[in-house]
């Protein structure tokens, strides 16, 4: 992947991961990934409106994952390029609640609300970093 592409998908996130709303200046230790929203093995492509920024947090949870299952049926992950964040998801202080199904499927499979994760954001909560204004 080309760098001005990755350039391009970082500067439209604001420098963000697109699930988790984590700012790259927040993660010191994390790598942020340019993710195929759709996994190439499943007909992703490089196109921008197909990629997302990703801490690596999420992007590794996430995985070539698409959906899940749920109540009997199968619901898809979040896409950040087709779907509005804040009508699948809201903070309750830090932690991040699904107000949809597929804001609950995507909190599930990115592991969003995992105890260090939480603590992460407890701390920049405390520092006045948290929550991201959008």
């Amino acid at each position: 992947m080309e760098a001005a592409l990755r350039a391009f998908v970082r500067h439209r996130a604001d420098y963000r991961c697109e699930y988790c709303r984590l700012h790259e200046g927040d993660a010191d230790y994390l790598a942020f990934h340019v993710d195929h929203v759709i996994a190439k093995q499943h007909g992703g492509t490089d196109d921008p409106d197909a990629l997302c920024y990703a801490c690596s947090e999420c992007n590794w949870a996430k995985g070539p994952n698409l959906a899940r299952h749920l109540d009997g049926n199968f619901y898809p992950l979040f896409n950040p390029r087709r779907q509005n964040w804040k009508r699948h998801f809201r903070w309750e202080i830090t932690t991040l609640v699904g107000k949809t199904k597929t804001g609950i499927v995507t909190i599930y499979v990115l592991n969003i609300n995992a105890p260090s994760r939480v603590s992460l954001r407890e701390n920049l909560l405390f520092e006045g970093r948290f929550p991201p204004d959008e």
